[in-house]
């Protein structure tokens, strides 16, 4: 409605202009009424396009302040799932804190059970180690006394005398012939000597056991008194050797033992008379005395 009173009145003017005023005087009029024209027409444009632009940045306020609606519902959201998250975590928190300790507590209870299980270990390879040295140490003076049994008995191993290392032990087997007639218990002066001569080795290792064995054929032995079968020629026999080897007083009677053994320990099977021969014999079996490695074996 403004824009239309001031063309009225430009209308108005030029109307005037026309009627009272000069020709120069019109045309600046003219010219006048052309710029306002001019103005009229871009103010006009302008208030079209802020207009437009009021409705555009309405529309976009709409659409910012719906925007906005959404976000603080999102935000609400989030907030709501942190705080679902921050509990989780602080439950994971809490639940690996006890499995942490549950684990150091399990593994300083490993640690310390491996420890143990080490020392007993070392332990036992400390008494395995004592073990081997003591039975090397044995095995060592096994094959010493043998050594001295054999240079002791050196004069009689042409007259049915055998000496041998078996199991840790030295075995001194005398024939029959070298000790005793037929059926008899009875030493002979040859056998005295033997006997006498490892008597010397037996005196100096006091750390010897000695056990002698009598054994006989299979052929029965009929005699008469206390002395009926092989049984008591085998007791008898042993038991003299026993007693001729206790002449030397530097050997310990807690250190022998005399052992009647038959003819059911034969070295020959066979039956011939030289097998019969070869079994009726006095075996001496030396064994070093093992304390020390009993001892280790009892603490095992």
């Amino acid at each position: 409605m403004k824009n239309y009173k001031i063309l009225f009145l430009f209308l108005a003017i030029a109307f005037v202009a026309t009627s009272c005023v000069s020709s120069k005087k019109y045309k600046e009029l003219d010219a006048l009424y052309q710029k306002c024209t001019d103005d009229l027409n871009y103010t006009t444009s302008e208030k079209i396009d802020f207009e437009n632009k009021s409705k555009e940045l309405a529309s976009e306020i709409v659409t910012l302040k719906v925007q906005i609606e959404k976000l603080k519902e999102d935000t609400t959201a989030m907030g709501r799932r942190i705080r679902i998250a921050e509990n989780q975590l602080n439950k994971m928190k809490g639940d690996y804190d006890e499995l942490l300790k549950s684990f150091t507590d399990q593994n300083l209870t490993f640690i310390n059970t491996l420890q143990e299980r080490e020392k007993e270990l070392a332990e036992k390879e400390a008494r395995l180690a004592e073990l081997q040295n003591i039975l090397a140490q044995k095995d060592a003076e096994v094959k010493a006394l043998k050594n001295k049994v054999t240079n002791a008995l050196k004069g009689f191993e042409d007259h049915g005398l055998t000496i041998y290392e078996k199991n840790g032990k030295v075995y001194v087997s005398l024939d029959e012939k070298l000790l005793f007639a037929s059926g008899s218990w009875e030493i002979d002066n040859r056998g005295k000597e033997a006997l006498a001569e490892l008597g010397k080795v037996l005196a100096q290792d006091t750390d010897i056991n000695v056990m002698i064995e009598g054994h006989t054929d299979n052929v029965p032995f009929r005699g008469s008194g206390n002395v009926k079968d092989n049984w008591d020629l085998s007791v008898m026999r042993a038991t003299a050797v026993v007693k001729e080897v206790l002449k030397n007083k530097g050997i310990d009677p807690q250190r022998v033992t005399a052992a009647g053994r038959s003819e059911y320990v034969p070295i020959d099977p066979a039956d011939t008379r030289e097998a019969r021969a070869r079994n009726r014999r006095t075996e001496i079996i030396l064994t070093p005395k093992l304390d020390e490695l009993f001892r280790i074996i009892d603490s095992q």
